[in-house]
């Protein structure tokens, strides 16, 4: 039994992994990888209002994805939605039996 899998198609999303190549023997940084990942869903985590008076608010989301055992996340990733939008992996990638959870944060 899957989780994502049970929402509807119009809910979910491909998103593209961004994965550092790290750095070459000279020290300069190697090409980025780009990985499609298919049926993919965003959601809101959490909001925290500041403290400080700020009109700012922080905006935490996940990933949620249906096992996969060919493909993991890393905390390293980034990722990049059909609109666009770069998220950045918080954390560390959760994995639990019906499926993964990624912590992002925008930008």
């Amino acid at each position: 039994m899957t989780i994502v899998q049970k929402f509807p198609k119009s809910w979910r999303m491909d998103v593209v992994v961004l994965r550092g190549g790290g750095r070459d023997e000279m020290n300069r940084p190697k090409p980025v990888t780009e990985i499609p990942v298919k049926d993919c869903l965003i959601a809101p985590r959490a909001t925290a209002e500041p403290l400080d008076w700020s009109d700012l608010t922080s905006d935490d989301h996940v990933l949620y994805r249906d096992p996969d055992r060919d493909f993991s996340f890393q905390s390293t990733d980034q990722i990049r939605t059909p609109d666009g939008v770069l998220w950045s992996v918080t954390g560390s990638p959760k994995v639990w039996p019906l499926g993964v959870e990624v912590p992002l944060k925008k930008g």
